[in-house]
């Protein structure tokens, strides 16, 4: 039996992800999100809110004795606001930083020590972004969160050489963020028009083309220790 915990999984790649994984019956999955859109027997919701860190604290995984892997997908990210910093409302900044990089270490804090004396082979995979290495007008909050979350998935390889942690970028996907992103304002944001061509001209990868990689990886991520972008998979 493999079981995974993913965040996101109400829309976008999380939901695809979760929806292929339930498709094979040894898998398990608990799924983290504010709102419940799946349903299957060997699916378990967990109802939160990722920027409350009170609920997280009160997170508690199952045991899986049987299981021959488990893998923690940090997969739930926001672009947060779409501003130059100082024109940004304090709650929103602190919102994406819970997000992005505050929950995803307070979870891995969590599942480390969780399974420290399980025999299965463990996975950590964080859905990275190409925004964690290049600083983009009006993301300071996104890029700088991606950033640190990349090197979170870095400090765990470092040490916990039990823990196959991985942290791989998806590309320009078609999610609910890339809506989101369409509508920013201009004056904030000024590639603006570029993002929305990225629509229009349909170059954006779908979800679920980005799921099936993801999958490929969960399969056999000791292949996939020096992938950093899901182009190379």
């Amino acid at each position: 039996m493999k079981a995974f915990i993913i965040t996101g999984t109400s829309s976008g790649i999380g939901k695809e992800l979760t929806e292929m994984l339930l498709q094979d019956e040894n898998n398990t999955v608990v799924g983290i999100s504010r709102t419940q859109k799946i349903n299957h027997p060997n699916y378990k919701h967990i109802s939160l809110d990722l920027n409350d860190v009170a609920d997280i604290e009160a997170i508690e995984f199952p045991e899986w004795k049987n299981a021959t892997q488990i893998s923690l997908v940090h997969n739930a990210g926001w672009v947060g606001p779409i501003q130059k910093i100082g024109n940004q409302e304090m709650g929103s900044i602190a919102a994406a930083y819970l997000i992005n990089l505050v929950a995803p270490a307070l979870l891995s804090n969590y599942f480390i020590a969780r399974f420290r004396s399980s025999s299965a082979q463990k996975t950590i995979l964080t859905v990275g972004s190409g925004a964690a290495n290049s600083p983009i007008e009006g993301w300071n909050t996104y890029c700088s969160s991606k950033a640190g979350l990349a090197m979170l998935s870095k400090c765990i390889s470092e040490e916990h050489k039990d823990i196959i942690s991985l942290c791989i970028a998806p590309g320009k996907v078609d999610t609910p963020m890339q809506n989101d992103i369409r509508f920013a304002d201009e004056k904030e944001f000024p590639r603006l028009k570029e993002f929305q061509d990225y629509h229009k001209n349909r170059e954006l990868k779908s979800c679920f083309e980005v799921a099936q990689k993801y999958c490929k990886v969960l399969e056999n991520p000791l292949n996939y220790k020096n992938t950093t972008s899901l182009s190379e998979v």
